[in-house]
């Protein structure tokens, strides 16, 4: 992530957008009130690890690398679509992982002894539905990033 301005950009716009489209999705998948304070919450939560595994985990540089392997022109379409499965993964899962975590565990309403089942079956429920959105939300939220970057990082 830190290895120029424009990727860093390019990251902060994704994370910041993908926060919002997940945290409306995950809202409408787990039929949670729509307010104001649960889409910033979750919102946060996601934008925040986002941008946490984009730090530690080099996704994008082993993504082009298996996708380099398979696809061998990187101008098609095909090569977009594959580039964005591993990142996808990645990411979806942490978010599953930890945003699910953040909201079961400690929660004063949800006995101490359902809780570890109650993040198990909520992984297991939001896991294949928040991959195809994520998968589908980082091509917007990539393009928009781009295109922030090329407008304000001199190169």
């Amino acid at each position: 992530m830190f290895k120029n301005h424009f990727g860093e950009t390019v990251i902060v716009v994704l994370a910041i957008l993908m926060g919002l489209i997940m945290s409306i999705a995950s809202i409408m998948v787990n039929r949670m009130a729509f307010n104001f304070s649960n889409v910033f919450k979750i919102w946060a939560m996601i934008t925040l690890v986002i941008l946490l595994a984009s730090i530690f985990i080099p996704y994008k540089e082993w993504s082009s690398k298996i996708t380099r392997a398979i696809v061998h022109s990187q101008r098609g379409a095909l090569y977009q679509l594959i580039d964005n499965i591993l990142p996808s993964l990645i990411l979806n899962t942490c978010n599953t992982v930890i945003v699910s975590a953040a909201n079961i565990f400690f929660n004063e309403t949800i006995p101490a002894q359902m809780q570890f089942e109650k993040w198990v079956e909520g992984i297991i429920h939001d896991w294949p539905i928040m991959f195809v959105v994520s998968y589908f939300a980082a091509f917007i939220a990539e393009a928009a990033g781009i295109w922030v970057a090329k407008r304000n990082v001199n190169q």
